[in-house]
Parts: structure tokens; C-alpha cells; sequence
């Protein structure tokens, strides 16, 4: 008998979303533990749909939050750095 194969879905379900979700609640805690200054994502697959949730846990957390679509359309997050007594925003980082 040949194995049972799952094809992904290219929908974006709850899973997903709460998956990215997760990873975004990770990249944070990186930043806030000081593990990292800056966390860059990419290939999240539904981050649109989770994007206003991620945006007020960074803000809560005095991070930086930056969401940027390439010419591909391809989406890059970067979580960080943290946010100090008394200074502006930093501007997004720079391509590379």
C-alpha cells in the first residue's frame, strides 16, 4: 500500500496564522530578552492576516515593527530594536 501524501494548502488557514503568530511572539521575546537587536522574517505565509495583533504585541513590548513588500511581492517583518526612554522611532533598515 502507498503512503497517504498532504499536499499544503495554499489558502491561508487558522494554523498558519497562528503559526506566524508564533514565530512573530518569538522574534519578539529575542529582541526584548536581548538575544538579538534586529529579527528579520520571511516566507510567512498569512502574515497580513495577523499583522494588526503582531503590530500591538510589538508596541507593548517597545519594539520596533516594520512590514515591507519587495517588487516580487514577497513580504520581509523585521521585529526590533527596542525602543529607548525618549527617542523617536528608527528608521526601517535598509535593503541589502
Amino acid at each position: 500500500m502507498d503512503p497517504i501524501q498532504l499536499r499544503p494548502s495554499t489558502g491561508v488557514s487558522d494554523n498558519v496564522a497562528m503559526l506566524d503568530l508564533a514565530e512573530i511572539d518569538a522574534a519578539i521575546g529575542m529582541v526584548v530578552a536581548g538575544a538579538a537587536r534586529r529579527v528579520c522574517l520571511v516566507a510567512l505565509s498569512g502574515v497580513e492576516a495577523v499583522a494588526g495583533v503582531a503590530l500591538a504585541r510589538a508596541q507593548a513590548a517597545d519594539v520596533g515593527f516594520h512590514l515591507d513588500r519587495d517588487a516580487g511581492g514577497a513580504v520581509r517583518l523585521t521585529i526590533g530594536p527596542r525602543a529607548e526612554a525618549g527617542a523617536g522611532p528608527e528608521p526601517p533598515p535598509d535593503d541589502r
